[in-house]
């Protein structure tokens, strides 16, 4: 498998402020012959459609996703998105992300709705799962692996990617062990049972991804922070395809 890398936006940039980004990142590329290597950009829904129309036209071979999504095609939910919704841009959600789970109380149970919602509509879910404290027991992470993935059929299993995220690491500076995120990585591998995608998230830089994407495990990288400088993100990719 080759690697991954997303860039998760979070809540920042207007309109305006998502072509500069996606433009630059363009640019940063164009020299770029990127094989083995995919890329995702996760931007607010509100720049989804710039983005992507953006992305057509250069031919970028770089994928689309959301950050979120409802687990209903359609109804009176007021504020919501629906997966039906974001397949007209996307190929790919972010669902069950620590700050959905904790400034939303999203359980695990509301996350498995909206993983099999997703599918339905033909998205792959980037599925993300982490200890809130430092030096936790993996017990936490793998329950949320396994009710993530319960009810699903085999062969949808091979169309998730899961996202380790430790809570503690994410915009703190303080990334994770390689190694350490390598052995829970194989955790997450052997809890789903197939061959998946498994990134490590979490205070990602130009400066430390070499280390992640080096562990055998490691299948690539959701970066939040440094993913909305144009710059730094091109230059994380260019040190993954090192």
């Amino acid at each position: 498998m080759g690697k991954i890398i997303v860039g998760n936006w979070k809540m920042n940039g207007t309109r305006e402020e998502a072509k500069e980004l996606v433009s630059g990142i363009i640019s940063g590329l164009q020299d770029v012959e990127y094989g083995q290597i995919k890329i995702i950009l996760c931007p607010p829904f509100t720049a989804l459609a710039i983005v992507s129309e953006i992305l057509n036209k250069q031919r970028m071979e770089i994928k689309l996703g959301a950050q979120n999504c409802h687990f209903l095609p359609c109804g009176a939910y007021t504020g919501e998105i629906s997966p039906k919704m974001v397949a007209d841009f996307c190929q790919y959600v972010i669902l069950g992300h620590s700050e959905r789970r904790r400034y939303f109380n999203e359980d695990d149970a509301l996350v498995n709705r909206k993983i099999k919602s997703a599918l339905e509509y033909n998205l792959r879910p980037i599925v993300c799962v982490g200890e809130w404290k430092k030096g936790d027991s993996s017990q936490g992470i793998l329950s949320q692996v396994k009710e993530a993935i319960k009810g699903l059929k085999r062969d949808s299993l091979r169309n998730l990617i899961f996202a380790y995220e430790p809570v503690w690491a994410i915009g703190t500076g303080d990334e994770a062990d390689p190694s350490y995120a390598n052995k829970i990585i194989k955790e997450i591998k052997e809890a789903v049972g197939q061959n998946i995608s498994v990134l490590y998230g979490g205070s990602v830089t130009s400066s430390n991804i070499s280390g992640f994407v080096k562990q055998p495990l490691i299948d690539g990288a959701l970066v939040g922070g440094a993913s909305i400088k144009a710059k730094e993100f091109v230059k994380i990719i260019k040190r993954v395809m090192k």
